[in-house]
């Protein structure tokens, strides 16, 4: 993945592939499954994503005068201005006397806690992302006949939807419906917990955090604002994968000797930056 490292000397560079395999790990948002973090590092040190657009060419005569279509820009900066931060207490006689290294341990813990922060942070940012275009409500018709009808709209609008965030509920009625049809997801790099799989030509992911009464995911947007958006309604949301830009800096991952205890500080910080490239390659199904 394009995890970052931070140039401050403030990372543990030995204990950082702890979390690039955590993150790894993640079973959502996933680096070439179900975003991309393609990037190109600016002069001024800004991560940018260049975002394709195509121009209308018609048939013309063998010999005939170009039509000449102006510059568009269409390279647009990542905000690398969500950090998820993790500080957990290891007083000295813990480490002298449990069985297992307790500091080891810790490490996974704040790595696993701000992988989480991240998880939803990235869902909020999606969601926020979309116009009333590009969400809808859940037919009643069935799982099968509203998937292909959302399909259908985006194909419509030239992109190509491989990917499906669904909730719990969602996800269920699709393995219920799929029965042998669905094709569990699995590689080398990737954690296989069974909520990954294969149906409709698309790669489904079950998402937990969304879909339950009062369920709320928070990030802060380009301006610095924090957003807080409602994920409740939420059943599922199809996209074409690399239309979702993600990129990963990992500023801190320390062990600290603590000034006000004796023991340590096992300490991480990880900056993300989120860029939906096209929001007409996204469409969010709520339940109706």
């Amino acid at each position: 993945m394009a995890l970052v490292i931070g140039g401050n000397a403030t990372v543990a560079t030995g204990m950082s592939p702890i979390v690039d395999a955590a993150l790894s790990a993640d079973d959502v948002f996933i680096d070439g499954v179900s975003f991309s973090s393609e990037h190109e590092i600016g002069a001024a040190g800004q991560i940018q994503v260049v975002c394709g657009t195509l121009d209308n060419v018609e048939a013309s005569v063998p010999g005939a005068d170009f039509n000449h279509n102006g510059y568009a820009n269409t390279v647009k900066d990542i905000n690398c201005n969500n950090s998820f931060k993790d500080s957990v207490k290891v007083p000295t006689y813990f480490e002298a006397s449990m069985p297992v290294d307790v500091l080891m341990s810790k490490t996974l813990q704040v790595t696993e806690s701000c992988r989480v922060g991240r998880q939803k942070a990235i869902l909020a940012a999606l969601v926020y992302a979309l116009s009333a275009s590009e969400k809808g409500t859940m037919g009643v018709s069935g799982i099968e006949s509203d998937i292909m009808a959302t399909r259908a709209k985006l194909r419509k609008k030239n992109a190509k939807p491989n990917v499906v965030l669904a909730d719990v509920d969602t996800y269920s009625a699709m393995l219920a419906t799929a029965g042998s049809k669905y094709v569990p997801y699995k590689n080398e790099e990737v954690v296989s917990t069974g909520r990954i799989g294969w149906y409709m030509g698309m790669l489904w992911i079950e998402v937990s955090f969304m879909g339950e009464t009062s369920q709320t995911a928070k990030f802060y947007d380009a301006t610095g604002t924090l957003r807080t958006v409602d994920v409740s309604a939420i059943k599922y949301i199809m996209y074409q994968s690399d239309k979702l830009a993600v990129v990963d800096r990992l500023d801190a991952l320390r062990v600290k000797e603590s000034e006000n205890f004796i023991g340590s500080l096992v300490q991480e910080e990880l900056v993300t930056g989120i860029l939906v490239k096209n929001a007409s390659a996204f469409f969010c199904v709520s339940a109706s």
